[in-house]
């Protein structure tokens, strides 16, 4: 009979094994996400400098910045640029310095993607979802006026990594800043060319 009054029930060793188990699962996804978080930046980082290299390398072959160049070297649908050294205009708008950019860049063989897109559809998608921009903004006292390459919709903290380990590490100053403070859930991340 006293079998019979037994209650069934967890042992604290069955619950603490549980909780073992339950945390092991969590620290397993929270680690998978830090590491799909790092490459998400390893990418931004890459993009953003190879879109960089290619401008430099237009400048170098061309003598001229891509978009604003005085000439369109033949390339259909590519306007000439004004030749002030600054890329000027919306990227996703036709016939503007900052949308043609891209074609040169693109029919100079110094990106992928076809030359001939046009509208928003040709800017190149950043890991975040957002798009890659071209074009030039004062970067404040002692760097002035630059191009800049410009990712749309990065992650705050993301961005302020970005920052730190290329500039000074504060949103709103240097050769990298960003829309609004790396506190906000994503920000545009210009970087000076």
């Amino acid at each position: 009979m006293r079998n019979d009054l037994r209650e069934k029930g967890f042992t604290l060793v069955e619950l603490a094994i549980v909780m073992v188990i339950i945390g092991l699962l969590i620290g397993a996804v929270l680690k998978g996400q830090a590491m799909i978080d790092d490459a998400k930046g390893k990418r931004l980082l890459n993009d953003m400098q190879g879109i960089s290299a290619a401008m430099y390398t237009y400048l170098d072959r061309y003598s001229a910045v891509p978009g604003d160049d005085t000439s369109n070297h033949g390339w259909t649908g590519v306007a000439t640029g004004s030749g002030d050294g600054l890329i000027t205009g919306d990227n996703s708008t036709d016939a503007t310095e900052a949308h043609d950019a891209w074609q040169a860049l693109r029919y100079a063989g110094l990106l992928t993607g076809d030359p001939a897109d046009t509208g928003a559809s040709h800017l190149p998608k950043n890991p975040f979802g957002g798009s890659y921009e071209l074009g030039s903004m004062s970067f404040g006292s002692g760097i002035g006026t630059k191009n800049y390459v410009r990712a749309m919709g990065v992650t705050g903290t993301l961005a302020e990594l970005f920052d730190i380990k290329h500039d000074d590490g504060v949103y709103n100053s240097g050769s990298v800043q960003a829309s609004a403070a790396f506190t906000s859930a994503t920000v545009d991340l210009s970087y000076a060319n």
